[in-house]
């Protein structure tokens, strides 16, 4: 590659990049018009406040949105449809399916989603903005151009994925237990929002304690694990790059996906709660994408041999 194309192909990624922070913005503006949250949730929404100022939180997540689309985009062999429906259930998965469904198990802890359909308002605004986004991202990257796409590199059989899935939603659920506890329960503020005690439990009392009011916490925890790794596959199964970018790419999909949109003022929970669990889930499902990455993902070459 000469100088003059490598700067092209700098240029083109940094106006793709910038088209894509752009559309993230419309993506979220033209949600907000088609469905409103309850008056409750608006009123209180004003004097709510995140752990960004509210122009940092939208520079934060159209950021975070635009690179790992764009990135997972630019890096398809897939293209049309195929390629929008990859960046859909990446970004959808990880950033509303998960989340919500944590969110629908905790309810309890969340009032203002009591005894409505709050809760499925949410869903659909994370569908409507995830299914805006990724269609303007497909076509501001070339999805819908003749131009031919890359060769994929790395594929996936059902063989690979039903052994090691068997056992990674495992891990997943030994990370959740780890970094939940030395990360998020170290914060006063949300061990109570959470109905915790203010004197810090140990390890082995706390979650003994939690099992205790919550035994099926382990099985959902593992199903949120096997929703995890679907994410990623149609990621795994179109990418044409090297197995180290896309360990990146996993990693970062899984760690600011989750957990961009915490920076907002969330009328849901304190900055301080949701600063907790940005920290949280960015390291226990950001080492998992990882490892999915690792392990899941085989060459397209020994695949087809």
């Amino acid at each position: 590659m000469n100088k003059q194309s490598g700067f092209k192909t700098i240029l083109g990624i940094f106006f793709q990049g910038l088209g894509s922070m752009l559309a993230f913005v419309v993506s979220l503006v033209v949600t907000n018009m088609l469905v409103s949250l309850s008056p409750e949730i608006m009123a209180l929404a004003t004097s709510a406040s995140g752990f960004l100022a509210t122009p940092l939180a939208f520079l934060f997540n159209a950021a975070a949105n635009a690179l790992i689309l764009v990135w997972a985009g630019r890096r398809s062999s897939f293209k049309g449809l195929a390629m929008f429906g990859q960046l859909f259930v990446l970004s959808f998965g990880t950033q509303v399916l998960e989340t919500q469904i944590e969110t629908g198990y905790f309810l309890s802890a969340f009032p203002l989603l009591h005894n409505n359909f709050q809760l499925y308002v949410l869903i659909l605004r994370g569908f409507i903005t995830s299914l805006l986004f990724s269609l303007l991202v497909t076509g501001i990257v070339g999805g819908f151009s003749k131009q031919p796409r890359p060769e994929r590199t790395f594929s996936t059989t059902t063989d690979t994925v039903v052994r090691h899935g068997s056992w990674l939603p495992i891990v997943y659920i030994a990370l959740y237990m780890l970094f939940g506890y030395f990360v998020a329960w170290q914060v006063k503020e949300l061990r109570l929002f959470y109905g915790g005690p203010a004197q810090l439990n140990g390890f082995f009392e706390q979650w003994g304690l939690s099992l205790m009011s919550k035994p099926e916490l382990p099985f959902f925890q593992y199903f949120r694990g096997v929703v995890w790794m679907l994410c990623l596959i149609p990621l795994f199964k179109g990418f044409s790059g090297k197995r180290i970018e896309l360990v990146i790419l996993s990693t970062l999909a899984l760690a600011l996906l989750p957990t961009a949109q915490l920076a907002f003022a969330n009328p849901l929970m304190p900055a301080g709660v949701s600063l907790g669990h940005f920290w949280e889930v960015s390291f226990s499902t950001g080492i998992f994408g990882a490892l999915c990455a690792c392990l899941l993902p085989q060459s397209a070459i020994d695949s087809f041999a």
